[in-house]
């Protein structure tokens, strides 16, 4: 956490304090509802950094990030159906394994061509996903779901740990959740990092430098599959169904809007976002018949007031604590001269 500090990340007393406050959910949510609506929010958190990987680490605004999480959800919901429910290792394996795979046929070709033809390329990937989740019914159920997905079973040390209340569903994601951050977050910190920086930054003088821009931009893409991957794992066990819907765009437009409104390119605000954004629509439903609209007033809110993200209101607040606490001297000051 110090080298993270030293970085210029969230200094180590920050990520302790929103781990404190996290570990600490399950006691302070007295309703189940809140319980589960949190435990989707780690879901996203997942999502959201991962997919922030490709959009703010390299710049490519992919738009198929719902494959690798539906891929996820019907491996495991598919080996624990059908295949004798292996258990989690296995399946986080398999699904890891093939999003990674399928990360690099979409990437290999889409990322040849520019950035722009990027986008409109790996959302024609996303339709042809969507096609066959919704047509390949003896695999995937079509739109009859694959249902009757038992709860998440984790072999350790020859035995079975059943994840089955709320509060153990929470903490799995969140250790899931964790595993994702330090591991991208080490991941950005590396000489890797600094690569994907510089291809993200100008790709031709990267190239000049020996850095392979085709290379970095897969690497990227490859692991933020992985983690999405092992998202669907969990989402699969969790919601013990998984439908078609899963390969949908209003998923990948709900991240966008956590990874932009969080701010691109940083760990604390994507994962800000991602809570906000996952929460705030629950909150909404006081005002159901409003929901949409208010939700939409918000968003433009927010998009006009801090175009750069959340983040950019963290990177403030310290230089506003200064000021605060200069002004209070010098009024401090002032007063002790006066009298």
């Amino acid at each position: 956490m110090a080298a993270l500090s030293r970085a210029g990340a969230t200094p180590a007393t920050g990520w302790l304090l929103a781990g404190a406050a996290a570990v600490a959910v399950p006691w302070v949510a007295g309703n189940p509802f809140y319980l589960q609506t949190a435990t989707v929010a780690m879901i996203y958190v997942v999502l959201a950094v991962a997919y922030d990987l490709v959009v703010g680490r390299i710049g490519a605004l992919s738009l198929c990030q719902p494959v690798f999480f539906a891929w996820g959800s019907y491996a495991a919901a598919l080996l624990a159906t059908r295949g004798g429910n292996p258990g989690f290792w296995l399946e986080a394996v398999v699904a890891v394994a093939g999003a990674v795979a399928l990360a690099i046929a979409i990437g290999v070709p889409s990322f040849r061509l520019s950035l722009h033809s990027f986008a409109i390329g790996t959302l024609g990937f996303l339709l042809i996903a969507q096609l066959v989740a919704v047509n390949w019914i003896s695999v995937t159920g079509g739109p009859l779901c694959v249902v009757g997905v038992p709860a998440l079973a984790v072999p350790l040390g020859g035995q079975r740990l059943t994840v089955l209340s709320d509060t153990q569903n929470y903490y799995t994601i969140l250790a899931i959740a964790v595993l994702t951050v330090a591991a991208i977050g080490l991941l950005i910190r590396s000489r890797t990092g600094a690569a994907l920086t510089a291809t993200r930054d100008d790709p031709v003088l990267a190239a000049a430098r020996g850095i392979w821009p085709l290379r970095m931009r897969l690497t990227a893409f490859s692991v933020s599959a992985a983690f999405s991957g092992l998202a669907g794992v969990f989402a699969a066990h969790f919601q013990h169904v998984v439908c078609a819907s899963q390969v949908d765009i209003p998923i990948n437009t709900l991240l966008l809007v956590m990874v932009f409104i969080g701010g691109r390119a940083s760990l604390r605000g994507v994962i800000t976002g991602a809570v906000l954004f996952t929460v705030l629509p629950q909150v909404l439903r006081v005002a159901d018949a409003w929901r949409l609209v208010i939700f939409g007033v918000l968003l433009l809110v927010m998009v006009t007031t801090v175009p750069d993200g959340i983040e950019h209101v963290y990177a403030g607040v310290p230089g506003l604590v200064r000021r605060l606490l200069t002004r209070m001297r010098r009024s401090v000051h002032h007063g002790a001269k006066d009298g």
